[in-house]
């Protein structure tokens, strides 16, 4: 191997390992990131997409969210896992700008907001670090 070839290696490497140990722009989480831990970068967005069905009349929506570090970007969207089948369960996504640098939990709720006194049937929950 040239040391030309062995200089682009090196190089390439290292560029990848900094990328990697920097915060990202945008994190793209499902359930399967439920409770775990998140590196975003200022300015960044946090985007959750979790299963739902609105035609239930439950929703998913921030619990408690801390507005000096998060904001909701817009409404929470539906997707339909069977457009042609009225009433179908999809997907719910939602989307959050980070605001400034900190730790902060993000929650989320899955329930029927106007009912009082009764236990959401899903949460999500992760800790988010903005660099």
């Amino acid at each position: 191997m040239s040391s030309k070839t062995l200089t682009l290696l090196i190089f390439t490497g290292i560029l990848i390992l900094t990328t990697a140990c920097g915060a990202a722009n945008q994190v793209n989480l499902t359930s399967a990131d439920k409770d775990s831990q998140v590196d975003v970068a200022k300015g960044g967005t946090i985007v959750i997409t979790l299963e739902g069905n609105p035609s239930t009349g439950f929703s998913w929506e921030a619990q408690d969210l801390d507005t000096s570090m998060f904001e909701q970007v817009g409404d929470p969207i539906f997707s339909s896992s069977n457009p042609d089948l009225i009433g179908s369960g999809g997907t719910v996504t939602l989307t959050f700008k980070t605001l400034r640098a900190g730790t902060a939990t993000l929650d989320l709720v899955y329930h029927r907001s106007w009912e009082t006194g009764i236990d959401p049937i899903d949460t999500f929950s992760v800790k988010v670090i903005v660099k």
